[in-house]
């Protein structure tokens, strides 16, 4: 029964993508049946085999980790708030307990990023991505930056990248940018449901904001124009060209077709 109804949901699911699509005829329905069988082949690892619920847990106890080093820092400032494990006393209002453990957790991910581990997973993750699903490499990458990043941070580190991009694969951006739930936050969702549930959920939102995107707004995307633009020492590399100054880069229109980064 259960089988059933998820089944139904996974066909209403891809008919509304279908039926709101911008250009229907040009919906790659190999990568979205790839991204579909993905999704559901990675919800099903880490739901159904020991290893995969142990893999979950793990995270979960990992981020409930966080949460406690947060209060005990919450307290540290305010203590007549709560209590050092942030539950005696009791919060007092929602600000307290699901906002502040969030403003001690981000610079976690603030430091990963500045000392390069996290653009590393990012990048490495989404190239692979980019390969099983045959989707344009930074739309991928993005997927996975989303996750760790957020909607605010992520436009900010691509920013050079959104700039050399045509307009029609902005609005993809745009519209995955809607689906983003970042690493951070975590911290208010796991107080209120189970943490392996909530992480569960995450790695398999970022395959779905790639399904409803290549749904709804498919964009045909050019060898050339499947590139990824990188910072180099203060200058801009545009994939084999020659590097110019970020301010002058940043000013420029659309680049020339250019060597794209191997996979």
């Amino acid at each position: 029964m259960y089988l059933a109804l998820d089944a139904m949901g996974i066909m209403a699911f891809l008919a509304i993508g279908l039926v709101f699509s911008h250009g229907r005829k040009k919906i790659d329905w190999k990568s979205v049946g790839i991204l579909t069988v993905l999704n559901l082949a990675l919800a099903w690892v880490l739901t159904s085999f020991p290893w995969g619920r142990a893999a979950v847990q793990g995270a979960a106890a990992a981020f409930n980790e966080l949460v406690d080093v947060a209060w005990t820092g919450i307290n540290f400032a305010l203590a007549n708030w709560v209590g050092a494990d942030g539950l005696n006393p009791q919060p007092v209002n929602f600000v307290v307990s699901a906002l502040l453990p969030i403003l001690l957790i981000l610079p976690i991910f603030d430091i990963l990023t500045y000392i390069g581990f996290l653009p590393w997973v990012i990048k490495w993750i989404g190239r692979g991505l980019s390969i099983i699903t045959r989707r344009p490499k930074f739309e991928t990458f993005y997927s996975i930056e989303m996750m760790f990043l957020g909607n605010t941070e992520a436009p900010v580190v691509s920013k050079l990248q959104l700039q050399k991009m045509s307009p029609a694969r902005n609005v993809v951006i745009a519209m995955m940018t809607m689906s983003c739930v970042t690493a951070s936050i975590l911290a208010a969702y796991i107080q209120m449901m189970p943490a392996e549930y909530t992480l569960t959920a995450v790695p398999l939102n970022c395959l779905n904001a790639l399904i409803v995107t290549s749904m709804l707004y498919p964009v045909d995307v050019t060898r050339e124009e499947d590139v990824i633009y990188t910072y180099e020492d203060g200058l801009t590399v545009d994939a084999g060209e020659r590097p110019v100054p970020a301010a002058v880069a940043s000013e420029q229109g659309p680049a020339p077709p250019a060597r794209r980064v191997p996979a």
